[in-house]
């Protein structure tokens, strides 16, 4: 099951958040971690595991989860949102468009001088890696990220390149959550979305 984090101030403030790791719920992010800790709640079948995010946002969110569920959390960078280099923390509005370099794909690129599209969608397959070497799976595993590693990781659940995350199917809303079935060791595009909120 994935669940993207409430609102952050980086998100109230418009600011690109990239992987800025102390940026907080707000009051609106800890009403919809709430509401997405209920909805975890209703989906969740069997012996459930949370895993989260180290950032702080993701965090609390996790943790809403954890309480409402009994559990604790597992917390790991694998989780983290794409980096964006120095154009983290950055009012969004002063972004500015720049060509994509000759014989690179969008996806390929580490805009700021951060990590690429491409090297999120390797990061997102380590994760189903390690999950996979869980010596004990339990039936429900809740992540708990972060929006656009989400994107990229339903894309590699769907067997997809990173060349083709779908960037609006796939985008989860802040304080979303998704159900998705996956059987560790089974090919990627075996995953399904179950449901959704």
């Amino acid at each position: 099951m994935l669940v993207r984090h409430g609102e952050s101030t980086a998100n109230r403030d418009h600011l690109v958040p990239g992987r800025l790791l102390d940026a907080e719920l707000t009051d609106l992010g800890i009403k919809q971690a709430r509401l997405a800790a209920e909805r975890v709640c209703g989906l969740a079948r069997g012996q459930v595991r949370v895993v989260s995010s180290d950032a702080q946002r993701a965090h609390q969110t996790a943790a809403m989860i954890a309480s409402r569920l009994g559990g604790t959390i597992d917390s790991t960078e694998l989780l983290r949102e794409q980096y964006l280099g120095d154009l983290e923390g950055r009012p969004v509005c002063e972004l500015t468009a720049e060509p994509v370099p000759a014989g690179f794909d969008i996806s390929e690129v580490n805009w700021g001088g951060g990590e690429s599209i491409a090297q999120v969608h390797r990061r997102m397959r380590r994760l189903l890696d390690e999950l996979a070497g869980w010596p004990h799976l339990p039936q429900t595993v809740v992540l708990v990220g972060h929006g656009h590693a989400f994107a990229v990781l339903l894309a590699v659940l769907a067997g997809r390149g990173h060349r083709d995350v779908d960037w609006v199917g796939d985008a989860l809303p802040l304080g979303g959550v998704r159900a998705v079935e996956w059987q560790a060791g089974a090919a990627p595009s075996a995953a399904r979305q179950a449901s959704g909120c």
